[in-house]
């Protein structure tokens, strides 16, 4: 039995896998394109996905590196040494125009050794000037080429050395010196002019580096043209489609995109697997369940995958959230549909913004939508969530610039995602209520309807009998509120558990109107068998009005194996042989729920309480503390996983209902003949 089960879930998991391993590679792997260039596009090529236009962001890159100025280290020092020279040039000058010797060997001394090299002419002619002409001339030079070698003057840039011996003259010519003095500055000038700022490789590198960083890359969008029907394929076109992945000679490359899908997949199912295990192990337990919840994800994958042809807003992606927490809980939910919108979002194309929009979308589903008991609330949930749909991607189109009219287009249509995921859910729930056998809120709430047919027959079949289970329902939802139970499905199963009774109504004595009782002209033993034999006939009448398994399961465990003491008691009065107890107990399951356990307790306190005339306070207490009791020690409540504290807490609450209900009224006094 235990590998039937596991053979099952490997086959659901199997199932799941493939379903969404099929929807993924239509929604993920493009149609491909046998062209070549020179051929004629057979239709308008549009971009599967975004992608980067690397030949175009490529040449884009060239030509700014192409402009990038190269970065050159400037030597402060060297005009720092010109300045130097000039002044200990000029300062020899000053020294030997003061010996007394010739003018040949004043030459000699002054080029010996060489501070500035200049021609023998300009040698004389500089020590031929006065004292403070060399002087002003030296302050000038200092002056001149400070300023000159202050700026840049590139190493192997014939321009820059070119227009700082221009600037010499410039500056020489344009001076109130003699033309000798003009001549002479502008050739130690000259001199003295040389590059100052030297190429740095790192810093150009760098520069390049930055520009490069500071390029954005030509991006095809989804959906752009990338060729137009009829038009000569160009080596271009066929650079954009093999980096789209959309020419036939790209087929290997799906082989890398299946396996991504594959384990993206197989990662989706662990974690929902391992949330399911760890959280709700019934619901992993139960293969029915799990089999729900695998078309659940795989009816919204497909959905959204078709519904994001005609707009990625309209994707109904909440339709999940919407579902399942109208059958299961929120923590369950949220694990399931965070996970799925994240991979719908993938196999979609969806961008982040979109991706955030629905996961936010399927919190408030899961917020909105926790412990909603009408289906047409459902309807104002999926409103709810459509507004908030239109406000996020109203502010998303704020943040992007993106036209108005436009914006609030997409706004309206996110909304009408959200009513359609709603009026899908509401849809889909009765089906998958009747598929997978499973219990809403909704359809508790159905069934507790008093115009239900079955419901309609007891009422008017079997009065007594509707009345005494109405009153049990009441004492099955307080005490499964005390013990956190799920309350309504106690109740439920309480207008339910006596059914069977239907069938011979008036060998029940909640039916009997006049004192004329059947049991009193049979057997005991076969008044047992009348007696127990409702609990089937309760089952088969469920049966047929298709009720829950849930609501089936009450009825059937209601008595469990209890024994009919009033009828064992008489038989054992009537005969002298030996009687089976076995023979007058109920052959049906125990309680196998805290639901089915409560409904059970309801049903025998109840009508033993009704059963004691004028019942005081005390009364009702000792005669609830025995039932149950009797119950217990009877292992009646042995499968049903219920403590000994709630046991308790199960007294309190129906000794309050009950003393509520049979408590003693007063009686009202009539009045005399004579005060009339």
């Amino acid at each position: 039995m235990l590998k039937d089960e596991r053979f099952q879930k490997f086959l659901i998991a199997f199932f799941t896998f493939i379903s969404l391993f099929i929807c993924a590679a239509i929604g993920v792997i493009p149609q491909k394109y046998n062209l070549k260039v020179g051929d004629i596009s057979p239709a308008d090529i549009k971009a599967p996905r975004d992608f980067v236009d690397q030949s175009e962001t490529q040449s884009r890159i060239n030509n700014a590196l192409a402009n990038v100025e190269p970065q050159y280290n400037k030597n402060n020092e060297i005009a720092e040494e010109a300045v130097e020279s000039i002044q200990r040039f000029f300062n020899k000058v000053l020294e030997i125009k003061k010996l007394n010797i010739d003018m040949e060997e004043k030459i000699i001394k002054l080029s010996n050794p060489v501070i500035i090299k200049l021609s023998r002419e300009d040698y004389k002619a500089i020590l031929s000037l006065r004292e403070y002409e060399i002087s002003e001339l030296s302050e000038y030079l200092v002056q001149v080429i400070g300023n000159i070698l202050s700026q840049e003057i590139r190493d192997n840039n014939s321009e820059d050395l070119k227009k700082a011996q221009s600037d010499v003259e410039f500056f020489f010519k344009n001076s109130t010196m003699s033309k000798q003095m003009k001549d002479i500055g502008i050739n130690i000038g000259y001199t003295l002019i040389k590059p100052n700022a030297f190429f740095d490789k790192e810093k150009t590198q760098e520069a390049k580096i930055k520009i490069k960083r500071e390029i954005d890359p030509v991006v095809i969008k989804k959906n752009q043209n990338i060729i137009q029907k009829g038009e000569v394929v160009s080596e271009k076109h066929i650079s954009l489609m093999r980096r789209a992945g959309i020419l036939t000679e790209n087929s290997g490359m799906d082989i890398a995109i299946y396996s991504g899908i594959a384990v993206i997949i197989i990662i989706l199912q662990i974690v929902i697997g391992i949330a399911l295990y760890k959280f709700k192990r019934d619901i992993f337990n139960n293969n029915s369940k799990l089999f729900m919840i695998a078309i659940t994800l795989c009816i919204n994958s497909y959905l959204s995958l078709g519904i994001n042809l005609i707009s990625q807003y309209l994707t109904c992606v909440n339709f999940m959230a919407f579902l399942l927490v109208l059958i299961f809980d929120p923590l369950l939910t949220l694990s399931i549909s965070i996970p799925t919108t994240i991979f719908i979002a993938l196999i979609t194309n969806l961008n982040l913004e979109i991706c955030l929009l629905y996961i936010i979308g399927s919190i408030a589903a899961v917020l909105l939508l926790n412990n909603i008991v009408q289906r047409h609330t459902v309807l104002w949930g999926g409103l709810v969530i459509g507004i908030l749909n239109a406000a996020l991607i109203f502010s998303f189109g704020l943040i992007n610039a993106i036209d108005l009219f436009q914006n609030l287009t997409n706004s309206f249509i996110g909304m009408l995602a959200g009513i359609l995921s709603a009026i899908l859910a509401i849809g889909i729930l009765p089906i998958f209520e009747q598929m997978f056998d499973i219990i809403t809120p909704i359809k508790l709430l159905e069934l507790s309807n008093p115009n239900q047919p079955l419901l309609k027959k007891m009422l008017f079949e079997a009065p007594g009998t509707y009345h005494h289970s109405i009153i049990v329902g009441n004492l099955a939802e307080t005490a499964a509120d005390e013990i956190k139970a799920n309350s309504l499905l106690a109740r439920v199963g309480a207008y339910y558990h006596d059914i069977g009774k239907i069938k011979r109504p008036y060998f029940f004595k909640e039916n009997q109107i006049t004192n004329d009782n059947p049991h009193d002209k049979i057997t005991p033993k076969l008044s047992t068998l009348i007696i127990t034999s409702h609990v089937k006939d309760g089952v088969e009448l469920a049966n047929q009005y298709k009720l829950p398994s849930v609501i089936r399961d009450i009825i059937e465990q209601h008595h469990g194996t209890t024994l009919v003491r009033y009828f064992y008691v008489q038989a054992k009065n009537e005969v002298d042989n030996v009687i089976e107890e076995e023979a007058f107990r109920y052959d049906a399951p125990k309680p196998k729920s805290k639901e089915a356990a409560i409904v059970m307790l309801a049903d025998s306190v109840e009508a033993a309480v009704r059963s004691i005339s004028n019942p005081t306070v005390v009364e009702i207490e000792n005669m609830v503390n025995k039932i149950i009791d009797e119950k217990v020690n009877d292992d009646q409540l042995n499968n049903a996983e219920i403590t000994l504290k709630e046991i308790e807490k199960i007294k309190e609450s129906f000794i309050k209902v009950l003393v509520g209900i049979f408590h003693n009224r007063i009686e009202y006094p009539e009045l005399n003949n004579q005060n009339v």
